[in-house]
């Protein structure tokens, strides 16, 4: 690739991007111009200008590897800075922006490199066609499992979350990424998406995520060819194309997708420059901006200190650069980097709400009511087999344990090696299903069969350093998440690679020995036929639960669980399950209130707002005002089922209304609230007559309520009770010429100042000198959804009550009070004063002006 034509491809591309934004293109083809305008084509200059001239250069396949990666890192850090000037995120802003970048890109790189005939990329011999159709055959069975259906589901909680976030940065809530517990990643690259298109569906959110994470099993492929054969590193890539967590990042709005790109072309370079220390600082910035972006992604990507640790060791105590030399090296690497991580953890680190992060990674990952070192073995092996399944796990085990009895056979020889190969393999099988033998006590014991046999790996003398590498990035990550976090749950994905890797090492070496003992023919059939065997066994359970639509494996389990696939009788009950089909047809009802057939406020047995806000765009949700009630079923098995509700909203005056159907089946149920009336005849509504509808509606105008943002407080005041709470604020809607059966709004503005609070109840009260009420309503926080005692420090609640005017009220003017207690035992929590003096057990807010009736 020469110098010469790289520009013009590139203006090329950006114009034909601009073509598609600018025409009424397909919303698909939109986003794709929108990615390869503001991540692909500036990763690519930025890529061109840091390796051109070097006496390095890439392959072109890792050019464009780099090119995707650092289009995420311009794409995240850039919408990041768009996100702090005042004001909304316009798309003109975010185009003029981007566009300004790629021009001085381009025009930089055309001034440096103006007259000069070196290409680019490493000009390596023509690919075979095995290698062709190995990478189109990894295209095809990848890509079928991560896009096929992507936008079927609806959205998850934890992606309505970051949808609505991405609203917010749109909308100009500055510190709304401040909010969030994880990196911005997974809530800037879809509101860059939509700010250029101006709209937002399923499919286009996941779009960015299920890139990256085929182009992450690129990254594998390349990594594995540099550190054994090109045929090591497809096995692994072709292995881990089938890996259900992975499947399922491609189809979500998360950012582990983007951690695994990126810390796969991390360790890609650190082996680079371990086998050809040339331009060494060049590679190292590059590997900088990539770990930045993963780390603005989530702390996982901390999992890539342990290959970026031990290649740089490798490079030291091999000779292959003095410590000065690195140093030197690594200093403008770090520096990027750094300025990269400040831009957003600074500000992320001194906003208030931090004290609620930090309580809740310490609370929920690395304590969660257990002692170190914790045991999630368990919960690994059960997830896993939802994920995936149980040949695909048991497959991994045999290849794994194959891998460690080798180590030990080459080491301490044919007899006492394979005796404590075979030994450890088998302590190990029995620690994974007998995963709580070794709990003494209070303790758990269970890492030490792992640490043994790790341990003893990474001491074996005759091991390459590849080999090691491998083995010391999959154990000392195995180890700190199985053992080291209390809830590791999905987090284990971080040593996929390496395992992958390994055992893509093992199959490659055995491969080729059965080449040389049986012939290229015999070696060719028989690679094929496992090949095809793999693609079947394992595609069929993926396609199955992941991809497949008219069904919902996971939701109609374990009725179309494929034939042949043995389940455990506990999948229906594992939690926090995601990237699977389900689909309730929110979208039907979203579109019922764009039409103003359903008015009013709503509940839904749905735990969080973040997905019914999303769907019902952005209506009120509380269940002691609902004239709705949206009665669905989805995978978490704590949540309540639509068939534990019917009768209790039988009880409440609420009658069936309307059904959803979604593949011929009713889904998402509507009831209203009768109010003594007649009930309605129950009227259907198929979800792919208002999709689309719904989809064209959703935009970035939606109101936005806490937990998406941190509204303003109307009326700040700063009221401490007990030590407990902070009242920050209030506001009143709707008290003007207030008459008797009236009703006003009070918003209460909360904020924790510890965790494991008493269970508070809100009481607020106006009456006037002997007692009698004119306007009272006692509830739990926000409608009775968030109880104190699931508080974290820091936390904001915004806290809605409509509150009625008592229809006997005569005029005055009443003071309205707010306070809490504890329901049991009606003990009010305390008022304290500056000094922590005990003033009282309730605030005045306000006065309400009630007049008589008309």
């Amino acid at each position: 690739m020469k110098p010469a034509m790289f520009i013009p491809a590139i203006l090329l591309a950006a114009v034909a991007a601009h073509a598609l934004l600018f025409t009424p293109a397909p919303l698909l083809a939109q986003s794709v111009a929108a990615l390869v305008l503001t991540g692909l084509l500036p990763g690519a200059l930025i890529v061109a200008l840091l390796l051109s001239r070097c006496d390095a250069p890439p392959s072109l396949a890792e050019f464009w590897l780099y090119a995707v990666g650092v289009g995420y890192a311009v794409m995240v850090v850039g919408v990041l800075l768009l996100s702090y000037l005042p004001g909304g995120l316009a798309g003109w802003v975010v185009l003029f922006g981007f566009d300004a970048l790629l021009i001085a890109l381009a025009v930089l790189f055309w001034w440096r490199e103006r007259g000069v005939d070196r290409a680019l990329t490493h000009a390596g011999s023509p690919p075979r066609p095995l290698v062709v159709a190995g990478l189109l055959g990894l295209l095809l069975v990848a890509g079928l499992l991560r896009f096929t259906n992507l936008g079927y589901a609806e959205f998850h909680g934890d992606e309505a979350r970051g949808v609505l976030r991405a609203v917010a940065v749109i909308q100009g809530y500055e510190d709304v990424l401040l909010l969030h517990k994880k990196g911005p990643t997974e809530i800037v690259l879809p509101a860059l998406l939509l700010a250029l298109t101006g709209h937002i569906n399923e499919t286009t959110a996941r779009l960015p995520f299920a890139l990256a994470n085929l182009a992450a099993l690129g990254g594998v492929w390349l990594l594995g060819s540099r550190l054994f054969t090109p045929l090591a590193g497809w096995i692994a890539a072709f292995i881990l194309a089938f890996e259900g967590h992975l499947i399922a990042f491609a189809r979500f709005v998360q950012y582990q997708s983007v951690v695994l790109l990126t810390s796969v072309l991390v360790a890609l370079i650190l082996v680079r420059v371990w086998q050809t220390p040339k331009a060494v600082g060049r590679y190292l910035t590059l590997a900088a901006i990539l770990w930045a972006v993963g780390l603005l992604s989530h702390y996982d990507a901390l999992a890539t200190a342990a290959p970026v640790a031990m290649l740089s060791g490798a490079i030291l105590w091999q000779g292959r650069m003095g410590w000065r030399a690195l140093l030197r090296a690594a200093a403008p690497a770090a520096l990027v980097g750094g300025v990269m991580l400040a831009a957003f953890y600074i500000p992320y680190v001194l906003h208030p709400s931090f004290e609620s992060t930090a309580t809740y990674l310490v609370d929920q990952r690395f304590v969660a009511g257990q002692r170190f070192p914790y045991n999630s073995l368990h919960d690994m092996i059960r997830r896993s087999l939802v994920y995936d399944s149980l040949y695909y796990l048991l497959a991994l085990a045999a290849m794994t344990a194959l891998a460690l009895i080798s180590v030990y056979r080459r080491n301490l020889g044919r007899g006492w090696g394979l005796l404590a190969g075979i030994g450890l393999a088998a302590l190990l099988g029995v620690t994974l299903t007998q995963t709580t033998w070794l709990r003494l006590g209070e303790r758990d014991y269970a890492a030490l069969p792992f640490a043994v046999a790790f341990v003893g790996v990474w001491l074996a003398p005759r091991l390459s350093l590849p080999e090691r590498l491998l083995w010391v990035w999959f154990g000392a990550l195995m180890l700190a998440t199985v053992f080291g976090m209390a809830l590791a749950r999905t987090h284990i994905y971080v040593f996929f690679v390496p395992w992958a890797l390994l055992i893509g090492g093992l199959l490659a070496h055995g491969w080729a020995r059965l080449r040389a003992e049986l012939g290229q023919r015999f070696a060719f059939i028989a690679g094929a036929g496992g090949v095809l065997a793999v693609t079947v066994v394992f595609g069929v359970y993926a396609h199955a639960y992941f991809v497949r639509a008219d069904v919902e494996v996971l939701n109609s389990w374990p009725d179309h669980v494929p034939p042949g696939y043995w389940t455990p009788a506990y999948t229906n009950e594992v939690d926090s399950l995601y990237g699977f089909p389900l689909n309730n047809g929110w979208k039907v009802v979203g579109a019922l209130y764009g039409d103003g057939v359903v008015q009013g406020a709503y509940e839904t047995n749905q735990r969080y707002l973040w997905i019914p806000h999303w769907y019902t765009q952005g209506q009120h949700r509380c269940a002691s005002t609902a004239a709705w009630y949206f009665s669905v079923d989805n995978l978490e098995p704590w949540s309540l089922r639509s068939r534990d509700v019917a009768d209790q909203l039988k009880e409440q005056g609420f009658a069936l209304w309307g059904q959803v159907m979604v593949n011929g089946a009713a889904r998402l149920r509507i009831y209203q609230q009768l109010h003594g009336g007649p009930p309605p005849a129950v009227q259907h509504f198929a979800l792919e007559e208002y999709e689309a509808r719904f989809d064209e509606a959703a935009q970035a105008r939606l109101p936005l309520i806490s937990p998406m943002v941190e509204e303003p407080v109307r009326n700040p005041i700063q009221i401490n009770f007990g030590n407990d709470v902070w009242l920050e604020g209030y506001a009143i809607e709707g008290n003007e010429g207030l008459r008797p059966g009236d009703t006003f709004r009070l918003t209460l503005y909360w904020r924790a100042q510890r965790n494991g609070l008493p269970n508070y109840k809100v009481f607020n009260q106006a009456f006037y000198g002997d007692g009698v009420m004119v306007a009272q309503k006692d509830a739990f926080p926000v409608c009775d959804r968030e109880p104190t005692t699931l508080w974290y420090p820091g936390e904001r609640f915004v806290d809605v009550h409509d509150i009625a005017v008592a229809d006997d009220a005569p005029p005055g003017v009443y003071p309205l009070f707010t306070g809490l207690y504890v329901e049991e035992t009606l003990a009010r929590a305390p008022v304290l004063d500056e000094a922590g003096n005990i003033v009282a057990d309730h605030v005045h807010l306000a006065d309400l002006h009630i007049f008589a009736p008309e």
